[in-house]
């Protein structure tokens, strides 16, 4: 794979794709993508040279197994979740380990309750004939004020003041 994360994330986006999960881009690159781009941190706060992805899923059952095939496609051994005779989509996540980047797959986000409010206020960018669902700015906002750590905060000031409506 790429090492850049835009090259990562055309990658794992063409391949969600492929298999038309539902999924929205939410933290950082969503936040990059509505005009404040810093550099992955872990929890802490410390800057990570591993960038991060970060995936909201639809976590219908339906749209569960296609996430499960684009997971086995992008090289994950899910025969476990295939085997699973009462799998929880709602509770299932997913966290992909590359040596360059990470990527997350989230069945809830916090803040917001129903995927399908969001994914219908979805936006989208779009590199060459890969479309890349993201969480609108509204919602993005709800969920980092929700999860309040410091991180969150600072993109929320940075996002506030490129829109001009800071408080």
């Amino acid at each position: 794979m790429e090492s850049s994360l835009a090259g990562d994330l055309l990658h794992v986006c063409k391949i969600l794709n492929k298999h038309s999960v539902e999924y929205l881009l939410v933290g950082g690159t969503a936040v990059a993508l509505h005009g404040y781009y810093r550099l992955s941190r872990q929890t802490s706060g410390k800057v990570t040279e591993k960038h991060d992805l970060d995936f909201w899923y639809n976590s219908s059952y339906g749209n569960y197994f296609k996430l499960l095939d684009a997971l086995e496609e992008l090289g994950q051994d899910v025969s476990y979740y295939r085997a699973e005779t009462a799998p929880n989509p709602k509770k299932s996540f997913f966290r992909l380990e590359y040596d360059k980047f990470t990527v997350d797959f989230l069945p809830e986000l916090p803040g917001l309750s129903k995927f399908y409010d969001s994914y219908h206020q979805r936006e989208y960018s779009k590199v060459g004939n890969i479309e890349i669902p993201f969480i609108n700015y509204a919602d993005l906002i709800a969920n980092k004020q929700t999860q309040g750590r410091a991180k969150d905060i600072e993109d929320i000031k940075q996002l506030k003041l490129r829109r001009g409506d800071a408080e």
